[in-house]
């Protein structure tokens, strides 16, 4: 039997070695949800959100202009900042602008002017 063992120590020992990353603090600290009248858009086209925490690490996502939001997920509570804008196939970003976002709550509702 302590042969046995001492296989196994040496199993774990080596794949515990072979884990480079920690896994996920687990669910994030808070939602962002951004709306927008939908109403508003225009030609169709995607919004695009684009944050960064204070320590640079960047949070983004985007959607249809007709769906009136978009969901972020932060990983933890702070200040973000970045920008918002308008996006089309073949004819790039429109209408940028900056954003600063303060998220202290589980949920943030957040919003914006329609990016046309």
């Amino acid at each position: 039997m302590g042969m046995k063992v001492v296989i196994l120590l040496a199993l774990v020992a080596c794949l515990a070695g072979c884990v480079d990353s920690p896994l996920p603090d687990g669910p994030p600290a808070s939602k962002i949800v951004a709306t927008w009248d939908p109403l508003q858009c225009g030609d169709p086209h995607r919004v695009a959100v684009e944050l960064e925490d204070t320590e640079g690490a960047p949070l983004s996502g985007s959607t249809n202009c007709g769906l009136g939001s978009l969901t972020l997920d932060a990983p933890h509570f702070g200040v973000y900042r970045g920008r918002i804008y308008a996006w089309q196939l073949g004819i790039g970003e429109r209408s940028p602008a900056d954003v600063h976002l303060i998220v202290d709550e589980p949920i943030v509702r957040w919003n914006v002017t329609t990016p046309r």
